[in-house]
């Protein structure tokens, strides 16, 4: 079941767009005069080295942070000031997957069910379809502070899964899961309809060439490269680990801008 949008966003739709983007933490600049678009059923991963600004950019999608010069627009809407109408739209992992120590899985669970409009039956048929593909029942009911890194990461995920938003934004989604949760999730990234838009930043670039089918880079505060995996890549065909770190070191070190 996919919940339905106010204002159904036409099919060849800009999901979100930066437009001459600034952004800084004090003196710093993280990037400037950062643009780019993200369509509606792109699968987009998103590169760059640790402080290139890839949790900032994330951030201001989900209205965590407002931009300091340019404009920021999800579905036509302003993040940070129309966070909650945003947040009904997207399913966000956010960096640490952030859960509030007294609530349970379930309880976040029905928060997210809640902010996308879901039924109690409606509520129920995803809990129990996220518990199954996320291995959640033999903590469901327990605080979020006493469960592992691991456990909170997969709760954290179910929220961000609950109501099939189609516009997913994930930070790090497989940091502190094994190898077999790390699968059920892909499972899940796997099964997403064609109309769904993916944002996925992941320091295992294998993991996000098998997701995705474009990617961002982002490197010294610029946009490096935006575009299919293939226009960046010294070969065509299943690439390796050390193909896909060669060619992205390429691009973060001395790649050329985006646009240029």
């Amino acid at each position: 079941m996919t919940i339905p949008l106010r204002n159904p966003v036409p099919a060849d739709a800009i999901r979100a767009l930066f437009k001459n983007v600034t952004k800084r933490f004090g003196a710093r600049p993280v990037f400037e005069n950062l643009s780019l678009k993200l369509k509606r059923g792109g699968r987009y991963g998103l590169l760059g080295p640790n402080g290139a600004g890839k949790t900032t950019l994330m951030r201001l999608m989900y209205g965590a942070l407002c931009p300091d010069d340019g404009e920021v627009l999800v579905d036509g809407l302003v993040p940070w000031r129309e966070t909650w109408a945003v947040l009904a739209r997207l399913g966000v992992l956010a960096e640490n997957a952030p859960l509030v120590p007294e609530l349970t899985p379930q309880e976040h669970l029905k928060l997210a069910a809640s902010l996308r409009g879901l039924s109690s039956k409606d509520f129920s048929g995803e809990c129990e379809r996220l518990s199954s593909a996320l291995n959640l029942s033999a903590f469901l009911k327990c605080p979020a502070g006493a469960l592992s890194m691991g456990q909170r990461r997969r709760a954290a995920l179910a929220a961000a899964f609950m109501g099939q938003p189609d516009f997913l934004i994930l930070d790090e989604p497989t940091s502190g899961l094994d190898p077999d949760e790390a699968a059920h999730l892909r499972n899940l990234l796997s099964d997403l309809p064609s109309s769904a838009t993916l944002l996925i930043s992941s320091h295992i670039l294998s993991e996000v060439f098998d997701l995705t089918s474009e990617i961002i880079v982002l490197a010294g505060g610029r946009l490096k490269a935006q575009g299919p995996w293939v226009d960046f890549l010294d070969v065509r065909e299943n690439p390796g680990e050390s193909v896909l770190r060669a060619s992205y070191l390429k691009l973060t070190e001395s790649g050329p801008e985006a646009g240029q």
